[in-house]
């Protein structure tokens, strides 16, 4: 009896599979149909390309200031607030207005150091920092500025960077120039494949790069014999690059 009514269970399943089956083969066939029938990409040739130019800079930043260290806090921040104002009213003595310098880092710090004996972290004093950044429009001021800080007290030069103020068409020139190298690239590429470019599919424009700032290391006041020497500052030449990834139709 059981083997019976196993039986008649099977039955019924097996003829429900088998119509299952036999509906779902039109649509497998018209899944499969539809996928032949997609049309294929063409054959593509991907390059990326960089395009730069080189422009005079037209713009000086300098960072300068000044470091104290003192028992207290308070006593290294008078002695900084003293130094400190002594250095802009150089800086402004050059004919650099005040809407040109900026204070662009100022901080107390403790000095620490762990004791041995006690197994604690002793303050022996603090150390107050106090950088500003000044802008001029004449790359020659660079090094007067710089003189100007370390010979009033100054003991920081943080940074020192040249810019270009009007970026626009070198941008454009440096763009051209990476559009150009990208399609030169695809052509030999594409005639050592047996073929050709035929047409540009796709261009992106990645960021522009910016110039990377040159830093300059800490300098410490210089000797009253060297103070009559001025700073010799050379601004060289500014990089304004663009990089480019394009895609293009490839022929036979």
């Amino acid at each position: 009896m059981i083997i019976r009514l196993s039986n008649r269970a099977v039955r019924p399943l097996t003829a429900a599979a088998f119509v299952l089956g036999a509906l779902a083969a039109p649509a497998l066939a018209t899944h499969a149909a539809a996928q032949m029938s997609m049309p294929q990409p063409p054959p593509q040739i991907v390059v990326s390309a960089r395009g730069e130019v080189q422009v005079a800079p037209d713009r000086a930043q300098v960072q300068v200031g000044m470091e104290t260290q003192a028992r207290t806090a308070a006593i290294a921040s008078q002695e900084n607030n003293k130094k400190q104002t002594a250095i802009l009213a150089a800086i402004r003595a050059l004919g650099i207005p005040a809407s040109q310098i900026q204070t662009l880092n100022y901080s107390v710090m403790p000095i620490q150091r762990y004791d041995e004996k006690t197994q604690r972290v002793m303050i022996d004093g603090y150390r107050v920092s106090n950088i500003v950044q000044v802008e001029t429009d004449k790359i020659e001021q660079a090094g007067p500025i710089i003189d100007a800080a370390l010979t009033n007290g100054g003991n920081r030069v943080a940074g020192l960077d040249f810019l270009v103020k009007d970026r626009a068409k070198a941008q454009e020139t440096a763009l051209t120039k990476a559009v150009e190298s990208a399609r030169r690239q695809a052509e030999v590429a594409a005639k050592a494949a047996g073929g050709q470019v035929a047409e540009l599919l796709e261009l992106n424009i990645n960021e522009y790069e910016r110039p990377q700032p040159r830093a300059v290391m800490a300098m410490a006041k210089r000797e009253m014999a060297d103070a009559s020497a001025p700073t010799p500052v050379s601004e060289g030449m500014a990089t304004i690059a663009v990089s480019v990834t394009t895609r293009w139709r490839f022929t036979k």
